[in-house]
């Protein structure tokens, strides 16, 4: 296969009604024993079956194909499968496919499943190194992420949950080649994803509704990366419950409100830069940034705030590339946008080294990065996204 391609199901409430939450604990459950140091961190995994419905006694007519995936996921390349209800959507890392029975042939991996598969036949099974939700309880958002997916069965046609979801899990390919575990570790200090977002249910939830509905809007919310949405979302929720407490730390929000413009920029400039780059020679397209070289034609991991803002400062490769991508934005990208960001990272860094911020301190960058009285940088970065 030339490109990485990728899965897509549906979890059946049948065979249990709440099937994600029974994976994501047993998942976070070895995530903790591994962090605690009773268990190995290659332990931390949980697998996800694709049962077979009682109804159909053969295998399904793509199951080669679907086996064949294992030998790309042990390549080394990041495979996603994609889990849906049709009100949520998830992606998963996996980390192996195969084809079988574990509960009978490896009974040790009981271990790492729901209890509710020892009795259930499955086609394949999936090891799930790590589990993100993308969009929570929002059908047309689910619709609209699953578009960006190509269905390789249907001439790589767009996902549709209206038409061709059948025999899953399908095999699909992304032609931006979304990564969404590379930068786990910048965006949440080592933990797992999963680990990260089940912090965020109940109010965080009903904060990212209040966001997208009424402060960005539907069409920018759209178009942010799910990380965005998250460390927004996540920080405002700690923002409105604790500005009243004059003596809180508003540490952790000012953290999260600087991960929100550093996931947001880093989306928007990395891929448009290396699609500038990628045809010259490696003098040409490549900066020293702290005693290192990076090759901007190239696929590379996340930057830091700090990071990019010297590269939109002091680096004409950068500088040259912008102006050729964003015709439209280059002057804002290289002229207002630095000092926004400076301004980001001064309120954002003394809490990221255990200094207390205040709530007066952190709603100055709040204001800037969601737009409070003036036009925020999360509403003109994703702006430049539509453009671009």
């Amino acid at each position: 296969m030339s490109e990485p391609h990728h899965l897509v199901t549906v979890w059946n409430p049948t065979y249990a009604s709440d099937a994600m939450d029974e994976h994501l604990e047993v998942l976070i459950d070895w995530a903790g024993r591994a962090q605690a140091g009773d268990a190995d961190r290659d332990e931390v995994y949980v697998w996800w079956g694709k049962n077979r419905s009682p109804n159909r006694k053969g295998l399904l007519p793509h199951a080669d194909a679907e086996t064949a995936l294992d030998e790309q996921v042990r390549s080394g390349s990041e495979n996603h499968l994609f889990l849906t209800d049709y009100r949520s959507l998830y992606v998963a890392w996996v980390g192996e496919i195969t084809a079988e029975h574990l509960p009978r042939e490896q009974p040790e991996e009981l271990d790492h499943m729901p209890s509710y598969y020892r009795d259930q036949f499955a086609d394949f099974w999936f090891q799930l190194w790590d589990i993100r939700r993308l969009v929570a309880d929002d059908t047309p958002a689910v619709i609209e992420e699953l578009k960006r997916l190509g269905n390789t069965r249907y001439h790589d046609r767009p996902v549709s949950l209206y038409g061709g979801m059948v025999e899953l899990p399908l095999i699909v390919t992304r032609e931006d080649g979304a990564s969404w575990f590379s930068d786990r570790d910048v965006l949440t200090d080592g933990q797992l994803w999963a680990q990260r977002e089940s912090e965020l249910r109940g109010e965080t939830e009903r904060m990212a509704r209040e966001l997208r509905d009424n402060l960005l809007g539907p069409d920018v919310w759209s178009v942010l990366e799910p990380a965005t949405r998250t460390f927004l979302a996540s920080a405002e929720a700690v923002f409105r419950a604790r500005r009243g407490d004059p003596a809180f730390d508003f540490s952790g929000p000012a953290i999260e409100y600087g991960k929100a413009v550093e996931a947001e920029l880093n989306a928007l400039l990395m891929p448009a830069i290396r699609k500038v780059l990628s045809g010259r020679s490696p003098s040409e397209r490549s900066v020293l940034l702290d005693g290192r070289t990076l090759d901007l034609g190239i696929r590379i991991p996340p930057q830091s705030l700090g990071t990019l803002l010297v590269m939109l400062e002091k680096k004409p490769v950068v500088q040259k590339a912008v102006r050729t991508a964003f015709p439209h934005d280059h002057a804002w990208l290289l002229g207002e946008l630095p000092h926004c960001l400076r301004r980001i990272t001064g309120i954002r860094n003394p809490a990221a080294h255990t200094r207390a911020t205040t709530r007066d301190g952190v709603g100055e960058g709040r204001n800037e990065v969601l737009g409070i009285g003036c036009e925020g940088v999360i509403v003109r970065i994703a702006r430049g996204k539509l453009r671009s």
